[in-house]
């Protein structure tokens, strides 16, 4: 796993870039200093890593202090060049100004320490390490020879300042770094490597302190840089001088991800690792309703590195701050409402195994339309088992915002009942007579849906089964006669199948209180006629009537009676 460089202390140690075959070691500085790029920290070797001289002689300058011992402005340095070249060999000098020259062996103090015919500081450093490094605008004090005061230039890698390590040189030049205090502070020893490659004769110790340049000129000369002493103090010597030694800054994002813990060195190490692609939409319904759910979804981001690990989704309510609500593999996240809510928004940002993270990819904002759905009374349940007469339902329609509320009724689909309720009062649903004869066994579904007057809705669902194991009808009025009625032809049509019982019977005095029956049942299923035996009546009109009766009894077909017709003289 990773870490933010911004998380590291100032002093942590940091391996990145490379001198001499080996990683170069930094410490933070500083973080986010001011006239430093944003969002940045400042590192700083931790030791001398190399000597050299600040500019070479330039035979051909006007200025003898220049022509003798070299050039102290900054801008125009060997120095300056070197540090911020990636160069070849050798490949890494132009010359800035029409006397400037090279710092070959036979324009640095003594021949010490020449570095024309090196590659460029940069040259050793990855594609990946030159990249991070974020170009610095930075001030330099000039000599009086230029016109004194200061001016600015931008770099990758540069000295410090007198300032920035918190002393008082001739200018002004930004402001202290955070880990420069006192004397102690600004001490400086060399690296094994430093010594090993230095020709100087009187070179130090390896891991003793020395000299090392800052970027200012004295102000009163045209040849003389500034530096810090062994004891920490201000120093300074002719630019020519390639005895002294070089512990040159920069800075890096503070997103920059590093190891999470040291190395056998002590140090944390750069970890190069590209981050996702953002979500290249992300999708919001254009419908937003309070105290409801809200499904939000988004495009899948890709990796360079293939190590993607999720996303980040922020929601913001109003003019409020943005807030995670999810982190995690998928690509759909249902979110819940507040009632009361005005507005909302969502972004989301995809990350990978080592923290890295994309941009974010952030939806419209959504108005939120604050209305509660109505609330019919009771739970979604089944109402069991029915034989006889059809289930009934009692039940309530409240909307808690008051608007009016219509509910349909409905069985298996069809509707029973449409009207505007009554919020509050008991309703009850029922299934005529009539609908009910036409319901067959088996299982059945009834349906309360009550929707208000912003088209939200809420539906009860209720279960039932009919299982009539008989049915019986019987004629109401009777078919009047002006005659005694003495035979009949009655057809009866339907489902009988074994096991069931049917019924049927017939008479001829339909108009009496206690009717004549007569059975007629394998008559009429077998189409024949019957002739009444019954002679008498008690009303004053003849009449027939017909009544049937349907048993299932041990049949598992369906049993049903279809039609009954015929005549009678």
């Amino acid at each position: 796993m990773a870490q933010k460089l911004s998380n590291l202390a100032n002093k942590s140690k940091v391996k990145f870039g490379s001198l001499y075959g080996s990683p170069i070691v930094w410490i933070v500085a500083d973080k986010n200093h001011a006239g430093y790029p944003s969002n940045s920290v400042t590192l700083v070797t931790n030791q001398i890593i190399k000597m050299l001289c600040f500019d070479a002689t330039e035979p051909s300058n006007g200025n003898s202090d220049r022509r003798n011992y070299g050039n102290n402005r900054y801008i125009h340095s060997n120095l300056r060049q070197w540090l911020n070249s990636p160069a070849a060999a050798g490949q890494w000098y132009t010359a800035q100004h029409s006397a400037d020259q090279t710092p070959d062996s036979s324009h640095v103090w003594n021949g010490v320490n020449p570095y024309s015919g090196l590659a460029g500081f940069l040259n050793a450093f990855t594609a990946n390490e030159r990249a991070a490094l974020l170009n610095t605008t930075i001030t330099v004090g000039k000599s009086s020879t230029d016109g004194g005061g200061t001016e600015t230039c931008t770099d990758k890698i540069f000295p410090l300042s007198c300032t920035e390590v918190g002393l008082s040189g001739d200018h002004v030049c930004g402001s202290k770094l955070a880990i420069f205090s006192d004397n102690n502070s600004r001490i400086a020893t060399v690296t094994a490597s430093c010594v090993a490659n230095s020709n100087y004769s009187s070179n130090p110790g390896s891991g003793a302190a020395w000299y090392y340049w800052l970027r200012d000129a004295y102000a009163g000369s045209a040849d003389l840089a500034r530096g810090v002493g062994t004891d920490g103090t201000l120093y300074g010597d002719s630019a020519y001088y390639g005895g002294h030694g070089l512990r040159p800054a920069c800075n890096l994002s503070s997103d920059l991800l590093i190891s999470d813990s040291v190395d056998s060195d002590g140090c944390y190490t750069v970890i190069y690792n590209q981050a996702p692609t953002a979500p290249s939409s992300i999708t919001v319904p254009s419908e937003v309703l309070g105290g409801e759910n809200l499904s939000i979804s988004w495009a899948a981001s890709t990796d360079p590195d293939g190590n993607l690990s999720g996303y980040v989704l922020e929601r913001k309510v109003g003019s409020g701050t943005w807030a995670q609500v999810y982190k995690g593999s998928a690509r759909t996240y249902t979110d819940t409402i507040t009632y009361g809510w005005t507005s909302v928004q969502y972004r989301v940002k995809a990350y990978d195994a080592a923290g890295a993270e994309s941009a974010y990819t952030t939806s419209a904002t959504r108005t939120v339309t604050n209305n509660r759905p109505p609330v019919i009374s009771g739970t979604d349940s089944a109402l069991g088992s029915f034989s006889t007469a059809a289930p009934s339902y009692e039940y309530t329609v409240t909307d808690a915002d008051g608007h009016q509320v219509d509910v349909v009724e409905m069985l298996d689909g069809v509707t029973l009942r449409s009207y505007t309720v009554t919020l509050g009062q008991t309703n009850t649903l029922t299934i005529g007579s009539e609908a009910w004869l036409k319901v067959v066994n088996g299982s059945h579904t009834l349906k309360i849906v009550a929707t208000d007057a912003k088209d939200a809705s809420v539906t009860r669902t209720l279960t039932f089964t009919k299982a009539v194991t008989s049915v019986e009808f019987e004629q109401t009025l009777a078919m009047e006669a002006d005659a005694m009625p003495t035979k009949a032809l009655v057809n009866i049509q339907g489902n009988f199948p074994a096991g069931c019982t049917l019924q049927v019977w017939i008479c001829n005095n339909g108009n009496d209180a206690s009717p004549t029956w007569e059975d007629i049942t394998q008559k009429a299923r077998t189409g024949q006629k019957h002739y009444f035996t019954n002679q008498t009546k008690t009303a004053a009109a003849w009449g027939v009537k017909v009544k049937a009766k349907l048993l299932r009894g041990s049949a598992t077909e369906t049993c049903y009676i279809q039609s009954i017709g015929g005549n009678f003289a």
